[in-house]
C-alpha cells in the first residue's frame, strides 16, 4: 500500500508539473499573439495613413498589398489570442474589408478615375477606427506587461471591442457596395528615410580601390581619432562584406577598410552629459569631421537627440540630388562637440558615380501628381533605394495632410509615378519616419 501510495503521489506531482508547463506555454503563446496583433494593427494604421496620401495606381497597389498582408497577419494573431473561445466576427470582417476597399480604390484609379471626396472620407474613417483599435490593443499589452491584466480580461475586452466593430463593418460594407467591388477573405510587420538600407550587393567603390597596408590604415585611423598613430593599439582585422583593419585607443574603436583605406566606423563608449551646445553647432561639427576624414559633399538630412548625444544622418549630394543610399551616421556629444560615433558602411556599400537622368516630369507636374488633400511645403530632388537593390531618381515633396500629419512623398522624375510615401514622426529628440 505504501508503494502504491508513493507511485500515485509521484504520478500526481508529475501531472501537476506537466499541467503547469502546458499552462505556461499557452500563456507565452498568447503573449506572443498579443504583441504580434499590436504590431500588425500599428502597421495597418501606417499603411492606411499613407493610402490617404496616395494618388497613383502603383502606390495604391503597393499599399493595398501591404494592407492585405497586415490584415491577414492580424487575423491569425487574433485567432491565437482568443484560442477559439471568443467570437471575433466583426473584427475579422473589418480586417478583411479594409484591404478589399483599398484594392477597389486602386482599381478605380487604374481605370483613369479620380478618387472622390467620399472615397477619401471613407479612408479617413477607416484610419480613425484602425488608430483606436491599435491604441486599445497597445493599452491591453501595457497593462498585461505591468501585471494589471489577465488573459481572461483580455478575452472579455476582445468581445467588447468586437461588438463596437459592428458599426464600422456596416459602414464599410455600405461604402463597398457603392464601389460594387467588395469581396470577403477567408478567416484565417528610425531614424531618417532609408537610414538602414545596406545593399546585399558587393561594394563597387571598394572593389575598384587599391589595397592599403596595415601601417597606412593605422595613419588613417589616427587621423580619424585626432591623435598620433603610436597611441593606437592594433585590434586585428575583420572579414565580411567590408574587410577592415581595426584599432582602438582608450574607449574608442576605429575600423579602416583594407581596400581604399576609408574610415568605416568609429565607436566610443563615451556618453553625453550636460547639453552645452545646440543641435545646429553639433551638425556643423559633424559635417567638418566628415570632410576631414575624406567624406565631402555630405548634407544633414535628419537628427535626433538621445542622452546628450546628437545622432545625425548625412547623405551625399550631387547633381542637385540628395543621395539617400550614400548615408553616413554621426554621433556628436552635446557636452563638448566631440565625435562619439561614425558609421559609413551604407556609404561604402552604395556610393558610385551616378548619371542623373534628365527630368521628363516638371516640378509643377510632380506637384500635380500628389493628392490634392495634401499641402506641399517643400520640393527637392532625391535618389532613393528600392528593395530590389536598385535606385530611383525622384522629387521629394514634404507635405501635410488635413490632420496635420507630415509626410514625404516621392515622385519619379521620369514616369511621374509615386515611388514611396514616408510618414514623419516628431519626438522630443528629433524626427523619425515610418
Amino acid at each position: 500500500m505504501l508503494a502504491a501510495f508513493g507511485v500515485l503521489l509521484a504520478w500526481g506531482i508529475a501531472g501537476s508539473v506537466t499541467t503547469k508547463q502546458y499552462r505556461r506555454q499557452a500563456e507565452l503563446a498568447q503573449q506572443r499573439a498579443l504583441i504580434q496583433t499590436c504590431e500588425y494593427l500599428d502597421s495597418m494604421e501606417t499603411s492606411l495613413r499613407k493610402a490617404a496620401c496616395a494618388s497613383t495606381p502603383a502606390m495604391l497597389s503597393t499599399l493595398s498589398a501591404e494592407l492585405r498582408t497586415e490584415a491577414t497577419g492580424a487575423k491569425v494573431s487574433l485567432a491565437a489570442l482568443s484560442s477559439g473561445e471568443t467570437s471575433l466576427y466583426n473584427m475579422y470582417k473589418f480586417l478583411s474589408q479594409v484591404s478589399c476597399y483599398t484594392d477597389a480604390l486602386r482599381q478605380k484609379v487604374s481605370a483613369g478615375e479620380s478618387l472622390r471626396a467620399e472615397d477619401r472620407q471613407t479612408l479617413a474613417s477607416l484610419l480613425g477606427y484602425a488608430k483606436n483599435l491599435s491604441a486599445q490593443f497597445s493599452y491591453m499589452a501595457d497593462l498585461l506587461d505591468a501585471g494589471l491584466f489577465s488573459f481572461e480580461e483580455i478575452k472579455h475586452e476582445l468581445t467588447e471591442a468586437d461588438s463596437r466593430s459592428a458599426d464600422m463593418v456596416s459602414y464599410l460594407s455600405a461604402a463597398a457596395d457603392a464601389e460594387d467591388s467588395m469581396q470577403d477573405f477567408p478567416t484565417l510587420i528610425y531614424d531618417g528615410p532609408y537610414s538602414d538600407h545596406i545593399s546585399q550587393k558587393s561594394s563597387a567603390l571598394l572593389s575598384q580601390a587599391q589595397t592599403v597596408s596595415a601601417a597606412e590604415a593605422k595613419e588613417a585611423a589616427a587621423k580619424a581619432l585626432g591623435c598620433e598613430s603610436r597611441l593606437l593599439t592594433d585590434a586585428g582585422s575583420c572579414a565580411g562584406k567590408i574587410p577592415c583593419y581595426q584599432f582602438y585607443k582608450d574607449k574608442t574603436r576605429v575600423a579602416v577598410t583594407v581596400n581604399g583605406g576609408y574610415v568605416s566606423y568609429v565607436l566610443s563608449d563615451c556618453v553625453g552629459g550636460e547639453e552645452k551646445i545646440g543641435v545646429k553647432e553639433a551638425l556643423k561639427k559633424a559635417a567638418e569631421y566628415l570632410e576631414s576624414v575624406g567624406y565631402g559633399r555630405m548634407q544633414a538630412t535628419y537628427s535626433a537627440n538621445e542622452n546628450g548625444v546628437c545622432l545625425a544622418n548625412f547623405a551625399y549630394t550631387a547633381g542637385g540630388y540628395v543621395c539617400y543610399p550614400d548615408l553616413i551616421k554621426v554621433g556628436v556629444s552635446l557636452t563638448d562637440g566631440s565625435i562619439v560615433s561614425m558609421d559609413a558602411r551604407d556609404y561604402l556599400m552604395n556610393h558610385v558615380p551616378r548619371t542623373f537622368p534628365a527630368a521628363q516630369v516638371s516640378e509643377s507636374q510632380a506637384i500635380g501628381a500628389v493628392s490634392p488633400e495634401l499641402e506641399i511645403k517643400r520640393l527637392s530632388r532625391a535618389v532613393i533605394p528600392t528593395s530590389g537593390g536598385y535606385e530611383k531618381f525622384t522629387y521629394e515633396l514634404l507635405c501635410t495632410d488635413p490632420d496635420g500629419q507630415d509626410a514625404l512623398v516621392y515622385v519619379d522624375v521620369v514616369t511621374g509615378q509615386e515611388d514611396d510615401i514616408l510618414l514623419l514622426l516628431y519626438a522630443d529628440g528629433g524626427a523619425l519616419t515610418k
